[in-house]
């Protein structure tokens, strides 16, 4: 049996969720990158493309109010564990698809695999670390995860022309269920450590799942929320996940190496904002709120290059806008603190989950509607004009802009 140190466990539940986190993001945007080897081998346009990326994103999104309600009642062990295998299954009906149909399925149960992962790291951050720590862990995993995105571009390039797009999604399938089971053996015992690791508020009654969900859903400060993780995370997602790759291929003349060496700044630019915006959030100025409205509106800002009004041609730039656009959304991770400090800690996963469903939610209708868009202009032999993809990047930068004035009058969480 595998043993370690009580001070190293922390450290440890960490890796491996993170490890996780790392290739529910890889899973989340690799078809930015393999998209030209999907339409050749499946046949594919712009809206089936669309439609095939958003899969993922629909069945995480649909499963996450549930999802929100098993990791409070259930535990996280449990629930990651056994979900991640179900991933591991869909990576594997991905790899070896040979339609629409099979990789879609493939696709959804990925989605239905990876929808626990997030969650339940943060579900397990507020039981075994304490609460002024929450946003930092929140940002460190998700700098970490972002990881997943750096794999998912270039290096996945490297992947799909050595071994194949479909031997490479084999091994991340392996990988997952290696490190769901690791996940039923870190946490063991998880329940009488947590009764020692975080205080319980006593006299705080027992919540229904109907409560909750009551409690939940009434709040304008939770639909507010919802708003501006819902563009946000759509916003990023189709740009990132999708659009970015074929638009700098079509447009610029960049080969998909290239594009995705360009897309790795968005990675990089999330890994770095992630830990700073959780630290300014916990250690600086002690608000959620205001981190993540100024954070998120910095965002807003960096996506306005893209819309076609300024000329942009140099790698040099579209490597600079990229790398703020993925440091400012990174600072959209501090409102999952803000909805969570809003509402008792025992329904913290079922109001993170709520929130996510509007984040996975942003994705699964961005990638397709963008396509739709993009699809709506002819065709120039086989790509799409630049202004296809710049009318797609005006709505995205109005959408973001608009979300912002509604959570921008949302109910402050208390001071830290």
């Amino acid at each position: 049996m595998m043993t370690e140190s009580p001070k190293s466990r922390p450290y440890l539940i960490f890796s491996i969720l993170s490890a996780l986190f790392v290739l529910s993001m890889f899973y989340r945007v690799s078809n930015a990158v393999i998209a030209p080897n999907l339409i050749q081998d499946l046949a594919l346009n712009a809206e089936t493309l669309g439609i095939l990326g958003g899969a993922y994103f629909y069945s995480f999104a649909l499963l996450q109010i549930p999802m929100g309600l098993m990791l409070d009642r259930i535990g996280p062990r449990i629930i990651i564990t056994f979900f991640p295998l179900i991933g591991a299954l869909g990576a594997f009906f991905f790899a070896f698809g040979e339609s629409l149909t099979a990789v879609l399925s493939g696709r959804i149960l990925i989605g239905i695999g990876m929808a626990s992962i997030l969650m339940g790291s943060f579900k397990v951050f507020t039981l075994r670390f304490r609460p002024d720590k929450f946003a930092t862990l929140a940002g460190l995993i998700l700098s970490v995860g972002t990881l997943g995105n750096i794999f998912a571009a270039s290096p996945l390039a490297y992947l799909t022309s050595t071994i194949g797009w479909r031997m490479t999604f084999v091994i991340a399938g392996v990988i997952t269920a290696i490190l769901a089971f690791l996940v039923f053996w870190v946490l063991g015992g998880e329940r009488k450590e947590d009764e020692n690791l975080i205080p319980k508020p006593l006299s705080e009654p027992a919540i229904s799942v109907l409560q909750s969900i009551r409690l939940v859903l009434g709040s304008l400060a939770f639909w507010q929320i919802g708003t501006a993780a819902f563009f946000r995370y759509g916003t990023f997602m189709g740009l990132q996940g999708l659009w970015l790759g074929p638009y700098l291929i079509d447009t610029k003349g960049y080969s998909p190496i290239q594009a995705g060496n360009l897309i790795i700044f968005l990675a990089i630019g999330a890994i770095m904002g992630g830990p700073i915006a959780g630290r300014l959030s916990d250690r600086f100025f002690h608000t959620r709120k205001g981190v993540t409205l100024w954070g998120l509106s910095l965002y807003t800002l960096s996506l306005f290059p893209l819309i076609g009004i300024l000329r942009i041609e140099t790698p040099f730039w579209f490597g600079l806008i990229f790398f703020f656009i993925g440091f400012f959304s990174s600072f959209g991770m501090v409102i999952y603190s803000h909805a969570k400090e809003l509402f008792p800690i025992a329904i913290s996963a079922t109001v993170m989950a709520g929130v996510n469903f509007f984040t996975m939610a942003g994705a699964a209708v961005f990638m397709p509607a963008l396509g739709k868009v993009i699809e709506s202009f002819p065709r120039v032999g086989h790509t799409y004009p630049a202004e296809a993809y710049h009318l797609s990047f005006l709505l995205s930068f109005l959408g973001m802009a608009a979300s912002l004035v509604f959570y921008a009058f949302s109910e402050r969480s208390r001071e830290l």
